[in-house]
């Protein structure tokens, strides 16, 4: 098989196709999961969707969650409470995190995680409609809210225009000193199953007087077969079967590439190669093959994403899929490898 000319073997020219197609699979399934999680992100105003609201009332010590949190911590990861903090010109919210709920499109810097969310230091992640509101002090970036002065610590937002845009979060302890301890809460958690044991063990850290208002009765949850057939169960259960199928195919292609080297391999061992010789010259040639297609298919993304406005791409899907796509080919060449090698023997 001739191509631009030169002559190119038919397991090779194979090679390359099923690694285009399947680079490219991983890209498209990669932007797609981020643009569905960015999409939620901006419909659910920064929550999950199965989130709870709680009040606190009738506390008399300003510094409960001081001793309530640290138990809570203990017990439960990716879980966060939020508090929100009225404002007429910004939407504020106060934050703890501990793991990962749910994290916003970063335009620069970083977002809370656990110790700084937790923290005596006050901190800010602002949308990027006050960016022009931030000034510079020996080198780090602040914002005044309320009188107090917070360190920046990153920029949020989206291309296009969002309410996320119009957003800010501040540490949980500079929120609580804003509010008062006796105020609304919002509970959420990564697992919905999550949200009841974690408000019970909030309603039952706070002392008397201290009263949470918080609804702790289960909803009527979602059934494996309801879940399975929901719009986010049946894109992933499609993105697995492509993944499935793609994999399975260049199985097979690396398997006939190994068969069309037989000749190769004969000629190698009468020239005195040692195994590990053979093999290095072989993933020499294949991850070569491979790198090439996983160009080939970052360009041919590329082109996608200029002519679809709603495909995306961004470096960590570049870098994600890379590593998915040599990972893969990786496992395949071993296996395909291995096989080849016993049917020698």
């Amino acid at each position: 098989m001739k191509f631009l000319g030169k002559k190119v073997p038919k397991g090779n020219f194979l090679l390359f196709l099923s690694f285009t197609v399947i680079s490219l699979c991983f890209l498209l399934v990669l932007s797609t999961i981020r643009a569905e999680k960015e999409n939620n992100i901006k419909m659910k105003n920064m929550y999950t969707g199965h989130q709870k609201s709680f009040s606190i009332i009738n506390s008399d010590d300003d510094e409960q969650w001081t001793e309530v949190m640290p138990d809570i911590i203990e017990a439960y990861d990716n879980f966060a409470v939020y508090v929100p903090v009225h404002d007429d010109e910004i939407l504020m919210r106060g934050l703890y995190i501990n793991g990962e709920v749910l994290k916003p499109p970063i335009i620069s810097g970083k977002y809370f995680d656990k110790a700084t969310s937790w923290t005596d230091e006050p901190k800010i992640v602002l949308g990027k409609n006050y960016e022009n509101d931030i000034y510079e002090n020996d080198g780090k970036k602040y914002y005044k809210y309320c009188g107090q002065v917070f360190e920046v610590m990153g920029i949020m937002g989206t291309k296009e225009e969002s309410r996320l845009n119009s957003m800010a979060f501040i540490d949980f302890k500079s929120a609580v000193g804003i509010t008062g301890i006796n105020t609304g809460y919002i509970l959420d958690t990564k697992e919905e199953s999550d949200i009841m044991d974690i408000g019970s063990r909030i309603s039952d850290d706070f002392d008397y007087p201290a009263d949470v208002g918080i609804i702790l009765s289960g909803g009527d949850g979602n059934s494996g077969i309801a879940e399975f057939l929901s719009g986010k169960g049946i894109m992933d259960t499609l993105y697995i079967m492509v993944l499935v199928s793609f994999s399975l195919s260049t199985l097979l292609v690396v398997f006939i590439w190994f068969r069309h080297r037989k000749g190769l391999f004969f000629a190698w061992k009468l020239c005195g190669y040692k195994e590990y010789s053979v093999f290095a010259e072989i993933a020499k040639k294949f991850y070569l093959t491979a790198g090439v297609s996983y160009c080939v298919g970052l360009g041919l993304m590329s082109v996608i994403s200029v002519a679809a406005k709603d495909i995306t791409i961004a470096v960590p899907d570049v870098l994600k899929s890379f590593i998915m796509t040599i990972g893969l080919g990786t496992i395949i060449l071993m296996l395909c490898y291995l096989l080849d090698k016993k049917a020698r023997s």
